[in-house]
């Protein structure tokens, strides 16, 4: 069993689903336990320091979800955990589907919503010789399940619970229907890029670069050097100056006179 699948604590349901946007599940599992052991509660996130957090993160890849959860704790912190996908969208990093997600697995809530694995159930059964669907077709179907699961009168599947149901289509998706090209008959599938020695590839390096510093910070000097024989080595056409900016726009790193620091 999936440790987020033991709980409805909503906190714990929002630290996993963040963690598991654009990672496999085999990684998320041990970070998942080690984050909640660094960060038991929403209050103790809130006051993380940003070298702990990042430290904690490190081999999850896409550092500004570490942030973005931080921010969300701040936010959460001080009011009350949203419980409606509407609420749960205006907090930092997340989207549709991940408000969806958390509020059904936390809250109980029936709006449908889709990833890989649910949109290739769907596309499996009611798309099976079409190609270029779009996320709107398949919502449309979805729905129409979704809204027999909530409690009510008349249901035609009363004794299934959102939160199952959404259980159910993703172990179906990612573990029976084991043919992954039924994702490229969905209008938006898209490869992911090969991480080793993408943008994403040397901005994780400059983070662990520092982290492995004194202090947690390094001066320009040595970062500007350090990121230029990276990217020497594999011929990249990315600048120092290019990696080091997106990285002090997202906030992952802070600059002072003379250094680099988390």
């Amino acid at each position: 069993m999936l440790p987020w699948r033991n709980t409805r604590d909503p906190y714990r349901i929002l630290v996993s689903e963040i963690m598991l946007q654009q990672t496999q599940v085999t990684r998320v599992i041990p970070k998942y336990k080690e984050f909640l052991r660094a960060f038991p509660t929403l209050a103790a996130l809130a006051k993380a320091p940003d070298k702990k957090l990042l430290a904690v993160w490190s081999g999850l890849g896409y550092w500004r979800r570490a942030k973005y959860l931080k921010e969300t704790a701040k936010i959460l912190v001080k009011r009350f955990f949203f419980r409606t996908p509407e609420q749960l969208e205006r907090l930092p990093g997340i989207g549709p589907y991940t408000a969806r997600a958390i509020a059904c697995f936390a809250f109980g809530n029936n709006e449908a919503f889709l990833d890989t694995n649910i949109r290739r159930v769907y596309l499996h059964f009611f798309f099976k010789k079409k190609n270029n669907v779009s996320d709107k077709e398949i919502l449309a179907i979805a729905r129409e399940v979704t809204t027999n699961l909530c409690h009510g009168k008349k249901l035609k599947y009363p004794g299934i619970t959102p939160r199952e149901w959404h259980y159910a289509l993703f172990d179906y998706g990612a573990i029976v229907l084991k043919n992954k090209k039924i994702n490229r008959q969905s209008r938006h599938y898209h490869k992911q890029s090969k991480f080793e020695g993408s943008f994403r590839s040397f901005r994780t390096k400059v983070v662990r670069f520092i982290l492995g510093h004194a202090r947690d910070k390094v001066t320009h000097e040595v970062l500007k050097k350090f990121l230029e024989g990276e990217l020497k080595r594999i011929n990249s056409a990315y600048t120092p100056r290019q990696i080091i900016t997106a990285l002090l726009k997202d906030k992952l790193i802070k600059k002072s006179k003379r250094c680099y620091l988390l």
